[in-house]
């Protein structure tokens, strides 16, 4: 549903420069504290609310990264936070002076796109871009003044089960490659064929044997970026479903319920997209027994010692998946 006014969204949270390709534990420490303070320390979040994250680039690869939980009203500040709050045409940050909240900054923005979710009470979501005219004259177009949503997420602040995320393995089920289809087949007939223009299989539930997270993993080509995210975003924010732009590129994960166990991971990325050479992962483990073992071994060691830990253990087989993908490239 796109809107044309009366946006606004208050957020408490935090913000930190973060490099493109940098420290992967700095990252994690920046969003797992928040994750952990948030919900417990932020007031007048209500029953049901949402975690929104925005980024821009501030210079290099070097980005802004804001994360924060929604409130509806602005009135305590947890230590060491700030708010934002945007509105029609403005973009306030608050912070606390003295005990209280008071304004920092105020700029004024244009939205480039905005909509209202499609359940969750109708929030509005959006990107927008500073309008001020910058100190260098190059006005609202000034490379890094553009905001984009890098996450959005409901959440029940006093509820939590950490073992929805837990990292465990089943056995290779051969009805994960029927599972992938039908979802395959809702997805494009809910987000429409020309923004869903191709659907893959990848990750581990796609390669015969492979034990997995028993979680299908799902890519989806879109014609750019811009498009999907103003056409996808709005259709796929309700409660079970949660968004995170992700090493450059869309994620999308669908949940059997709010914060329940996770079912699907959806990627989104145009043709060309570094993302598509995981398909040549995903072939060269079909073809290659001996490597396919190997990698089930790996992930069977780092399940047992990362089980509590996702993030961690999709890091720690990060470098295999590298070396395994070029050669496969190499190949080709």
């Amino acid at each position: 549903m796109l809107m044309d006014k009366l946006t606004h969204i208050q957020l408490v949270g935090s913000q930190q420069v973060l490099a493109c390709d940098g420290d992967a534990e700095e990252r994690l420490r920046f969003y797992g504290g928040l994750f952990d303070r948030l919900p417990r320390e932020a007031r007048n979040t209500g029953n049901l609310t949402r975690y929104v994250g925005y980024q821009r680039r501030v210079g290099g690869q070097d980005y802004l990264h804001f994360f924060g939980i929604e409130v509806e009203r602005i009135e305590a500040i947890p230590d060491g936070m700030i708010a934002w709050e945007l509105s029609d045409d403005r973009w306030t940050v608050w912070e606390t002076r003295g005990g209280r909240p008071v304004i920092a900054a105020q700029h004024s923005i244009a939205w480039q796109w905005r909509a209202c979710s499609s359940s969750a009470g109708k929030r509005p979501i959006g990107e927008w871009a500073v309008a001020d005219p910058a100190p260098s004259g190059d006005g609202a177009t000034a490379v890094g003044r553009e905001f984009w949503v890098s996450a959005h997420a409901y959440v029940r602040p006093r509820e939590h089960d950490a073992s929805a995320d837990e990292v465990h393995l089943a056995d290779y089920s051969s009805s994960w490659p029927q599972q992938f289809a039908e979802f395959a087949s809702w997805l494009v007939g809910y987000l429409g064929p020309d923004v869903a223009l191709r659907v893959e299989h990848f990750g581990s539930t796609a390669i015969a044997g492979m034990p997995a997270k028993p979680i299908i993993d799902v890519m989806v080509e879109i014609p750019s970026f811009s498009e999907g995210k103003k056409r996808v975003l709005p259709l796929l924010s309700q409660e079970e479903w949660e968004y995170w732009w992700d090493a450059g590129h869309m994620v999308f994960i669908k949940r059997q319920k709010l914060m329940g166990r996770r079912t699907h991971h959806v990627h989104m990325a145009p043709r060309g997209h570094p993302l598509w050479e995981r398909l040549a992962f995903r072939d060269y483990l079909r073809s290659h027994p001996e490597e396919a073992s190997r990698y089930a071994a790996l992930k069977v060691k780092l399940a047992t010692a990362f089980r509590e830990d996702r993030e961690r253990y999709t890091e720690a087989k990060a470098e295999f998946v590298r070396q395994v993908t070029s050669t496969a490239l190499r190949g080709l």
